[in-house]
């Protein structure tokens, strides 16, 4: 990414997420200092450009980022455009010589993805993916616990994640509703998961089987308002897999879009012990949200030990503004390794292609065989020298 004070921003989609998150970073009123300048904005919805012209004077254009890239000449393209259009956008960008910010899912499919590792490889220009997840701080202190060998070498990781009804309702009434747009909830939601499962384990997946159905929301007479969806609506709202990964762990993934708090429950055992916990995004009807999140560690060989983890203020938890901080500012070496680049949201991307593939054969999928050219130990982020992963 371009040094710190001087870095030209160009922006790709002007809908919520750009406003919430990274328009707020620019002009006289940004949050955040020392991010750069933006220099332009593309969307394919004139009503929005002309609320981001009005707003904060910079130029703006209907439709692709083509003209945008030649006439502005951005350092970085911040791409957060609907996610079938992220991979087109993100090679135009690449093929220009220039740096990428993308918002997951990285793309759409598992070929498309293999198709931007393979533009990166040959660009002098890199490309970053805002999984914003990563940068929370219980998620930093899951990760550090698992790379020092708190519980030796993982073995089984279980992540069970579940959407409030309003929350998961709202994937049904937008574009998301269809796969052809979004993928379903397999690639445009739990690639996060799958991101974290990968990243907090230091490994790849090698093999996924799955099963999707739709339970909630329908669209026939009688039903419900809460859980009346569009005729159109072709995604499921109940996932589950089990993913064996190339050093032998497996992961059991399950979501639900319908549940009466949002958030996950985690756990992960390894050669020397356990760890759990339990991450409130929205907690039930009538209770509080605790100020701090507790990771459990019980060892084997000792006794059980809690780390506690204050929750911090802001978007997504304070993981907006930390993921901010590590890829858009000057970032800090252990930021950096922080920082989810191609290869890992192409692997993100895929593992959720796979479980929809094994869904609809009733089979494993091999996830590799999905990214033709990618696979290859030296694509997988080790964790720092300093802090190897230990059996102790």
């Amino acid at each position: 990414m371009a040094e710190q004070g001087t870095t030209r921003y160009a922006l790709s989609g002007a809908g919520n997420r750009a406003w919430t998150a990274y328009l707020p970073l620019f002009g006289p009123e940004a949050h955040a200092s020392g991010i750069g300048t933006l220099v332009a904005v593309a969307d394919t919805d004139p009503a929005q450009l002309s609320a981001v012209a009005e707003r904060w004077e910079v130029p703006t254009y209907r439709g692709g980022v083509r003209a945008l890239l030649d006439d502005a000449r951005p350092h970085v393209l911040i791409v957060t455009a609907p996610d079938h259009a992220h991979a087109e956008q993100i090679e135009a960008a690449l093929a220009a010589g220039i740096d990428v910010l993308t918002e997951k899912p990285m793309t759409l499919t598992a070929a498309q993805a293999a198709s931007v590792v393979a533009a990166e490889r040959r660009s002098p220009a890199s490309v970053r993916v805002a999984h914003n997840m990563r940068h929370l701080n219980l998620h930093q202190a899951i990760k550090r616990l698992l790379d020092q060998g708190a519980i030796g070498t993982p073995t089984q990781a279980h992540l069970s994640y579940r959407l409030r009804p309003g929350h998961g309702h709202s994937y049904f009434l937008r574009w998301h509703r269809k796969a052809a747009a979004s993928g379903g909830l397999q690639i445009t939601k739990s690639c996060h998961h799958f991101d974290l499962l990968n990243w907090w384990l230091a490994d790849r997946p090698q093999e996924v089987v799955g099963w999707t159905r739709r339970v909630h929301y329908q669209s026939g007479p009688g039903t419900d308002h809460d859980r009346r969806v569009p005729v159109d609506a072709d995604i499921a709202d109940t996932l589950s897999a089990a993913v064996r990964y190339r050093g032998g762990a497996v992961a059991h993934y399950s979501l639900s879009a319908r549940s009466p708090w949002e958030g996950y429950t985690l756990t992960v055992q390894g050669t020397r012990g356990e760890l759990t916990t339990r991450y409130e995004v929205s907690p039930p009807d009538g209770a509080r949200m605790t100020r701090h999140y507790t990771i459990r560690l019980s060892r084997l060989d000792g006794p059980v030990q809690s780390v506690t983890i204050p929750r911090e203020r802001g978007r997504h938890s304070g993981a907006d503004l930390r993921m901010i901080t590590a890829l858009l500012r000057q970032p800090a070496p252990e930021q950096e390794n922080q920082a989810a680049t191609a290869v890992d949201g192409a692997y993100a991307v895929a593992t959720g292609e796979a479980l929809t593939r094994s869904a609809a054969g009733g089979g494993p999928v091999a996830v590799d065989e999905l990214l033709p050219g990618i696979c290859g130990p030296a694509d997988i982020t080790a964790p720092a020298a300093t802090t190897a992963r230990r059996d102790v």
